[in-house]
């Protein structure tokens, strides 16, 4: 059986993983193997792999493809927030943006601290009452503050420096993977 597009659209992506397939007891590499998404033993979606010559690897690749994909989805959503709130936080005051190389460290430092203590504040701010949703909201709305804080305080380092002679490209060969994968990383020196 073939799933249908709505089916698919109502599995989380990042809980797609292989699976042995039902006949598979042995765990056979050249056995049928399956993509199984949803939370639990008891999934979702179950979608078998059968004319494939490599059948774990073409389960494997389709798996990595969804939830890279969605990954990758979540994270810019996420940078895009961030983005939203450095501009807010740009209009709104001036003197005090934590990009200014200006303000002093011990400000930018105060600033962030107090949007941690936030987090913390929508814990104990009626949990129970409002439900799962509604703190989700209120902690995405804080951990985005707090991001972008960050960020600007980075963006101020960045600007103290020469931008010819003290910032360099490192090439970073550990992603924590494992691979020998490159990125190029902005460090000042």
């Amino acid at each position: 059986m073939v799933p249908r597009c709505e089916q698919l659209g109502s599995v989380d992506l990042t809980t797609w993983r292989v699976v042995p397939g039902e006949a598979n007891h042995e765990k056979e590499e050249t056995g049928v193997w399956a993509i199984a998404g949803g939370d639990g033993d008891d999934y979702s979606l179950y979608v078998e792999v059968l004319d494939a010559e490599r059948p774990r690897e073409v389960a494997g690749f389709i798996v990595d493809a969804v939830t890279g994909h969605a990954h990758r989805l979540r994270l810019e959503g996420a940078l895009a927030e961030v983005e939203r709130e450095r501009r807010r936080q740009r209009a709104e005051d001036d003197a005090l943006d934590p990009s200014s190389p200006h303000l002093v460290e011990v400000a930018k430092l105060a600033g962030l601290v107090e949007q941690v203590g936030g987090i913390g504040r929508e814990f104990g701010h009626d949990r129970f009452h409002t439900g799962r949703e509604d703190l989700d909201k209120r902690l995405y709305s804080q951990l985005t503050q707090v991001a972008a804080t960050a960020v600007a305080w980075m963006e101020s380092i960045l600007a103290r420096t020469d931008a010819d002679a003290d910032i360099v490209t490192d090439i970073a060969t550990d992603t924590g993977t494992g691979d020998d994968a490159r990125a190029d990383q902005v460090v000042p020196r």
